[in-house]
């Protein structure tokens, strides 16, 4: 019973994190201004409901040139910008990966507020962002879901893929880094709290067998929930003559820019999961 309290405990708190936002709105002059991160680096960003997105060509140089449509509050006309391309676009706790944005010259505006602007945050990015702006209270409120879902599954997926691999390698230190220093594992060897007691039980259990033991993870689904990524899978351990099997679920976290196992949970086995293989 414990351990299902635990387990609801912990989705409990991750359901936390998947709580939308609000974001502070600073001000140039009168004008609406939020701070958002490029890859770590903090800039100023104009809010502007009635313009297209855009960089400030002063902040973010590099670039291709071409021909765009630039909308704002005057209307729409054609210029030549460059369109650059940021690894990862941030606002709070929400993220954008790989996005394009063109860059032209905005220090008409800085000017005119007196603080240099970076950027437009226009009714595009707002959009996909899920957000919105209450001038009243001078904040942004975003949606709980952030809008590059599909690039951290990705992303974490290949993540995993690795740590199958070094599981298979038999390399410690790389899976060792796969888990959150204060995991909590539950496995058909009994409960482990820690990375040195999960390691411990891996090492024993799997890394000291002969022949190798090799693992297959078969992903089933996954779940942003707020920073995190709630994940199911089903696994396959052949240990020589042995074939386990196992249902699992596993709660990822991001940190120090890798995605680590904080809890991870194995069902029993079925009687016949330590079966003889078959041969084919």
């Amino acid at each position: 019973m414990w351990r299902v309290l635990l387990l609801t405990v912990l989705l409990f708190l991750s359901a936390a994190l998947a709580r939308a936002e609000d974001i502070p709105l600073e001000s140039c002059d009168r004008l609406p201004v939020v701070q958002v991160t490029v890859s770590g680096a903090n800039f100023l960003f104009l809010v502007d409901t009635a313009a297209t997105s855009m960089l400030n060509l002063k902040s973010f140089a590099e670039g291709d040139s071409r021909k765009i449509a630039v909308t704002s509050w005057s209307g729409t006309v054609e210029t030549h910008a460059r369109e650059i391309t940021l690894r990862d676009f941030a606002i709070g706790r929400h993220h954008i990966n790989s996005l394009n944005l063109p860059a032209i010259d905005l220090s008409s505006i800085g000017s005119a507020c007196g603080r240099r602007i970076d950027g437009i945050l226009g009714v595009d990015l707002l959009s996909e962002l899920g957000a919105t702006v209450d001038l009243k209270n001078r904040t942004a409120h975003l949606d709980s879901e952030s809008t590059d879902t599909n690039a951290r599954v990705a992303e974490l997926q290949a993540r995993l893929a690795a740590c199958e691999q070094a599981f298979n390698d038999v390399n410690e230190p790389v899976f060792a880094d796969c888990l959150d220093p204060q995991i909590v594992l539950f496995a058909a060897g009994g409960d482990f709290y820690g990375r040195e007691a999960a390691m411990d039980y891996y090492r024993q259990r799997y890394f000291r067998h002969q022949p190798r033991a090799h693992l297959v993870i078969d992903p089933r689904g996954a779940h942003v929930i707020g920073d995190a990524i709630w994940v199911e899978y089903d696994l396959r351990i052949d240990m020589g003559e042995q074939v386990i099997r196992a249902r699992g679920t596993a709660l990822c976290e991001k940190s120090g820019g890798k995605w680590r196992i904080v809890h991870m949970n194995h069902s029993a086995p079925p009687p016949d999961s330590f079966q003889a293989k078959t041969s084919q």
